[in-house]
């Protein structure tokens, strides 16, 4: 019997990611508990996007940040992704999602799954200077890859194609979901972690300190550990990474 048979997890990707993960924990056995802390929702202002894309056979390289911005993109996309351009990603999901959507060239980092990988793989694969490239974010995030880029030589265009919000559901709703039980908690990005813990009291915030968390990031580890959170296991990446992590985690304390 799987270890995890049984065992209640919650997935707490937006909606439109959560899919894959919550499958492949209940193919184990477990009850995968969808809990979105962050929505995804259009910009504010979709006309620089729109402008962006309909000028996207121009660009010599398109980075997308996540996911999201993989799927805020082609809601929009009115033409088949141009052969020719190739798209820069930051870990397999994203890879699995460009191709999924009909990408060919897809550059991903091999190991280390993050900004900082990824222009590492840029240097070894694409030299920048003086190229056309186009950046696909949410509003807001971390300044490395845009400053990355443009350190490089690259003449760089950054959109943003979609808004983070916060969660949904309300204290009432995470307070029913602990009283049913969690074994578990898979937490995949530092402002999921960060949302978390600002949306709830002082007993409600003790609770969530002592469950067992899955980070596929030591930034999002060190983020639930500044939330005072003392048991964070650090996954291997991808979708199977984070199953096969949390999997090996309940067979060794079963």
């Amino acid at each position: 019997m799987s270890a995890l048979a049984g065992r209640r997890i919650w997935v707490t990707r937006p909606c439109q990611q959560a899919t894959t993960l919550a499958d492949l924990l209940q193919t184990t056995g477990a009850v995968a508990v969808q809990l979105p802390l962050l929505e995804i929702a259009p910009p504010l202002d979709a006309a620089p996007l729109e402008a962006a894309l309909a000028r996207l056979a121009s660009f010599d390289l398109a980075v997308f940040v996540s996911p999201s911005a993989l799927d805020a993109v082609f809601t929009r996309l009115a033409s088949p992704w141009p052969a020719r351009l190739p798209a820069a990603v930051v870990g397999p999901g994203s890879a699995a999602r460009a191709r999924e959507l009909g990408i060919t060239r897809v550059i991903a980092p091999a190991e280390r799954y993050d900004s900082e990988g990824l222009l590492a793989e840029l240097d070894a694969t694409l030299p920048l200077h003086a190229r056309q490239v186009l950046l696909l974010r949410g509003d807001g995030g971390r300044e490395v890859l845009p400053q990355g880029l443009v350190a490089r030589g690259a003449t760089l265009t950054t959109i943003a194609a979609y808004r983070r919000l916060p969660p949904a559901f309300d204290e009432a709703r995470l307070v029913a979901e602990l009283d049913a039980g969690c074994d578990g908690v898979v937490i995949s990005s530092s402002e999921a972690a960060q949302h978390l813990f600002s949306m709830v009291g002082a007993t409600t915030r003790e609770r969530l300190q002592s469950l067992q968390y899955f980070a596929p990031h030591p930034r999002i580890a060190a983020a639930l550990h500044q939330q005072g959170v003392g048991k964070v296991v650090l996954t291997a990446a991808g979708d199977t990474g984070i199953v096969d992590t949390v999997c090996r985690h309940y067979a060794r304390i079963q």
